[in-house]
């Protein structure tokens, strides 16, 4: 019997449509179970069709007054090296070229790389990247399909963020950084911490077959939330000529350290604040912590003859001299008091501008004597109550509430503590010894008498805006207090534009200008030790207000243990503050108060 050709036919296009629906149907119930039963299971995690990863929620920025980026946190990779690579193994590998290599391409250190390959080790960490182009091309370089420059045992990781300061140590002292654990340290890193930190978000995200996401399935999703961004109220370009000046002087005049703070007298804003030696933010961790600290605010240190015109400007205040009152400070150039003598440099009667214009220290202390006497007619009938309360008005013995992390108090004893003051105590202090302050605090007190007598407080902080923009907090001008009277503010100003007088000279006169009218001070404090002061350590100053006719800035210049020939405050930190002021006011464009020799002679 013959089978019938067209009924085989018939039979097998039967078993392949019946093949093609059962392939169908299992596709269908598969694509099913993937979308709908999978989800609901409560083997689900098990089954691996589920996994959660992170958003990053990136750290804040930190912007300069006119939005210049100072720190800043992006995302990055982490590239490590497992030196457990099978692939290691391949004897096609060239072992030797691939760490030259890669240092090369990563721009760090050959030996470091080497030492990593040899250590035998699953994870050692190199260094974190954020460029674009140079993950790419370390991700085509580690790809197992790359035959011909193929670097094996290369590991790249997502982490959550970098940390990044475009201005290297510019600014360190003020920025502070950020350590290994992503927690800010000094600065307005650690001050402002919480609201520079960022938020992870997370999607709890389905996976089809081939690990690929469908998004239209995930379970859960939250939006990462970033940082606030602070702006400060610092200038990037007063920053750059401060610390760059700052680096010269210390260099020419081979000192330890030294500050320069610019502040605004009339909002006690803080343009730049430069402190040396320096770090890079980045690498905080190759650097002593004692270097982390912003000495600006957290050294305290004796501040030498600066305190005179404090003291000046005080007396005249509380009416106990005027600046016609006499001092007799002799003609040997000693003054005996209490068994200890104070020597000079000035001889003769002399006057409150004579005092400021020479530096007299037996003049200022006579004028602390008078101070110390007991003023019940003013409401302070203890000694040295009148002394201690016109000081502590300026501001000296209390931190200024500024916006950075380890401000200190200074050393200045509180009158009813008897046991911390002795005879000598009155004619000391007024003329910066047994007294110690912060760079902070003395131009703050420098700025009170530049603006007509207000004790702003100094800032640093302009405003903190969201990630958006949208603003969250502004920081007005704050008044702490009004120490002196307009008049009085006028009249020091007079006075202290003697100290930088070129005819006669007084012993600021490195500080004039071209262009502005200079009122300053300067100050040569002698660093004790072991109770007694050494004769060839000096912390030297100089703070200048100025234009001294209508005052915009004061700046403060301290230089610690200048070793060369000349280490004064008027040879070292006078001319440092002629080297920044006048770039500083035709920069903010300040207009100039001195007209030039050319329109003179007309």
């Amino acid at each position: 019997m013959v089978n019938n050709p067209h009924k085989i036919a018939h039979r097998w296009m039967t078993l392949i449509l019946l093949g093609v629906i059962v392939v169908f149907l299992r596709v269908l119930w598969e694509l099913i179970d993937l979308h709908i039963f999978i989800p609901q299971s409560p083997d689900y995690r098990e089954r691996k069709y589920d996994n959660t990863y992170e958003l990053l929620g990136l750290r804040g920025r930190i912007l300069d007054r006119n939005g210049v980026v100072l720190a800043e946190s992006v995302s990055g990779r982490e590239v490590a090296i497992d030196a457990q690579d099978p692939a290691l193994s391949n004897p096609k590998l060239d072992r030797d070229s691939m760490p030259i290599e890669l240092a090369e391409l990563l721009g760090v250190n050959q030996e470091k790389l080497i030492e990593a390959y040899a250590s035998g080790r699953r994870y050692t960490k190199i260094c974190t990247i954020t460029d674009d182009a140079l993950i790419h091309e370390l991700q085509r370089r580690k790809d197992p399909s790359n035959t011909t420059n193929r670097i094996a045992g290369l590991s790249i990781a997502t982490v959550k963020s970098v940390r990044s300061y475009p201005n290297g140590a510019r600014l360190c002292h003020v920025l502070g950084f950020v350590n290994h654990d992503g927690d800010g340290v000094y600065g307005i890193e650690q001050r402002f911490d919480s609201e520079l930190s960022g938020t992870n978000g997370m999607v709890h995200a389905v996976y089809d077959g081939r690990r690929r996401e469908i998004r239209s399935r995930r379970i859960d999703e939250v939006e990462p939330i970033h940082g606030n961004d602070i702006y400060l109220t610092i200038d990037n370009n007063v920053q750059y000529i401060i610390e760059n000046a700052l680096s010269n002087a210390l260099a020419n005049f081979q000192a330890e350290s030294g500050t320069i703070i610019v502040q605004k007298v009339k909002t006690g804003e803080i343009l730049g604040m430069a402190t040396l030696p320096s770090f890079k933010p980045q690498e905080f961790n190759k650097h002593f912590q004692d270097e982390w600290k912003n000495i600006a605010v957290s050294r305290c240190y004796e501040p030498g003859s600066v305190m005179k015109a404090i003291t000046v400007a005080m007396a005249l205040q509380m009416g106990i001299i005027t600046e016609h009152t006499v001092f007799d400070v002799g003609t040997s150039g000693v003054w005996y008091y209490a068994g200890k003598p104070l020597r000079d440099k000035v001889y003769g009667k002399i006057r409150a501008r004579e005092l400021l214009m020479q530096s007299s220290n037996i003049g200022t202390a006579q004028i602390g004597l008078l101070m110390a006497q007991p003023a019940p007619q003013k409401g302070m009938p203890e000694p040295n109550e009148l002394l201690w309360r016109s000081f502590n008005a300026m501001g000296l013995g209390r931190k200024t509430g500024i916006e950075l992390v380890g401000e200190e108090h200074g050393i200045f004893w509180d009158y009813r503590k008897k046991a911390m003051w002795n005879k000598l105590s009155p004619t000391r202090i007024p003329l910066g010894q047994s007294i110690s302050v912060t760079a902070i605090q003395l131009v703050n007190a420098y700025a009170t008498i530049a603006n007509g007598g207000y004790l702003m407080q100094p800032t640093i902080i302009k405003e903190v805006r969201s990630h958006e923009g949208e603003l969250v907090r502004a920081n007005p001008p704050n008044i702490l207090g009004r120490p002196l009277s307009k008049e009085v503010s006028d009249k020091m100003l007079d006075l202290l534009q003697s100290v930088t007088g070129l005819s006669p000279r007084g012993t600021g006169w490195r500080a004039n200008l071209p262009s502005y009218t200079v009122a300053g001070k300067t100050g040569t404090g002698q660093i004790p030790v072991n109770g007694h002061y050494n004769h060839s350590d000096y912390n030297v100053s100089f703070i200048g207000i100025y234009p001294a006719t209508r005052p915009e800035l004061a700046i403060l210049v301290t230089i610690e243990k200048p070793r060369g020939s000349v280490r004064s405050g008027g040879g070292v930190a006078a001319p440092t503050f002629a080297a920044v002021a006048e770039d500083i006011g035709r920069y903010l464009g300040i207009p100039a108060d001195k007209l030039p020799k050319e329109q003179k002679k007309k």
